[in-house]
Order: structure tokens, then C-alpha cells, then sequence
């Protein structure tokens, strides 16, 4: 089975990152994004493949259980030209080390897939077009104007397991949600 695991982003950010991938897909029909229909979110560890999830669950669940809630700063767009733009997510000093200790735990898991883009080399973000291609440029200006910014946390992590769709992108829903005191 595939998994990722999220960080997800609660309060307005949350109906603001939704909103921003629904007037995109309609203004220039992409649509992945809202086809994934994920929670708002920033990524912890991309996706990996297992049998056995309940090793990863026993690590996020000690995790939440001995650390605190850390801040984290939305707002203001980036980029992975000429695919991808998403919303900013800054992890302030607290909450960089608490997501390094996370991935010390995980890298303590022998089958685990590391990819260039994790841990980290991880740059946080919520995604509101993938695929942009030769819209890219349209896309990136529609959205010029309409920064806003968040102040949230990092206070819980969320396992996905893909259920549905391509390998790389498709369905996803919470196989479970771990939340930080």
C-alpha cells in the first residue's frame, strides 16, 4: 500500500487554499489538485510503500504523545516552474527542529524510502495547481493580488494511503491522524 504523510492546516488558511484551487480549476480547467481533494495541508514525508503501516503509526503516536504544538507561518505564493504553485509554509525555529526530530525517528525505520526532495531537502508548501505547464504563466499572475497570511501549527501528522487514481496522483484519504499536546 502507498502512504504520504501530512501535517494538516486547520482555520482559514484552510478555506482560503480551498478556494484558490477551485478558482483555478475553473479559470484555466487544472485539476488535479482539486481532484485529489486533500485536506489543506504541508507535506512531513512523501510517499512510500508498505505492508506494515503500524510500525510508522507506533513512531507518529509517541511522537504526538511527548511533543507540543510548534508554530508555523502561511502565506505568499512560490513555485516549482513551469508545474506546480502553491502557498508558502515557513516553519519558525521550534517547529524545524520538531519536524527534524520526527525525521530522525523515521530514518530509525531500515525500509524506508528516502527521495532527494525529503526530509531535509523537504520544501514546505500547500499546493494549489500542479501541472501547470504552458498555463503556468497565467496562473502565476491570477494569483499575484491575492496573498494572504496565516499564523498555524504544527500539531499533528496524518497518514494518507492512496485508495484510488495513478501512482502519482490520485486519491487519497486519512488512514489515521495523530494529534500534538
Amino acid at each position: 500500500m502507498r502512504y504520504i504523510i501530512h501535517c494538516l492546516l486547520r482555520g482559514p488558511v484552510k478555506k482560503y487554499q480551498h478556494d484558490l484551487v477551485n478558482e483555478i480549476h475553473q479559470n484555466f480547467g487544472l485539476n488535479i489538485t482539486k481532484e485529489e481533494n486533500l485536506a489543506t495541508h504541508f507535506t512531513l514525508k512523501y510517499w512510500f510503500e508498505t505492508e506494515n503501516i503500524g510500525e510508522i503509526e507506533k513512531i507518529a503516536q509517541t511522537f504526538c504523545m511527548i511533543h507540543k504544538k510548534t508554530p508555523v507561518q502561511v502565506g505568499g505564493f512560490g513555485n516549482f516552474s513551469p508545474k506546480v504553485i502553491f502557498i508558502n509554509v515557513n516553519l519558525l525555529d521550534e517547529a524545524k527542529k520538531s519536524f527534524f526530530d520526527f525525521i530522525s525517528e523515521l530514518r530509525k525505520v531500515k525500509w524506508m524510502h528516502w527521495d532527494k526532495y525529503d526530509a531535509q531537502n523537504l520544501h514546505f508548501h500547500s499546493t494549489i495547481a500542479e501541472e501547470c505547464n504552458e498555463k503556468f504563466e497565467y496562473v502565476w499572475r491570477f494569483v499575484q493580488g491575492k496573498e494572504r497570511y496565516f499564523d498555524c501549527y504544527f500539531d499533528n501528522i496524518t497518514i494518507l494511503k492512496l485508495v484510488g487514481g495513478s501512482q502519482n496522483f490520485g486519491k487519497w484519504e486519512i488512514h489515521k491522524a495523530f494529534s500534538m499536546k
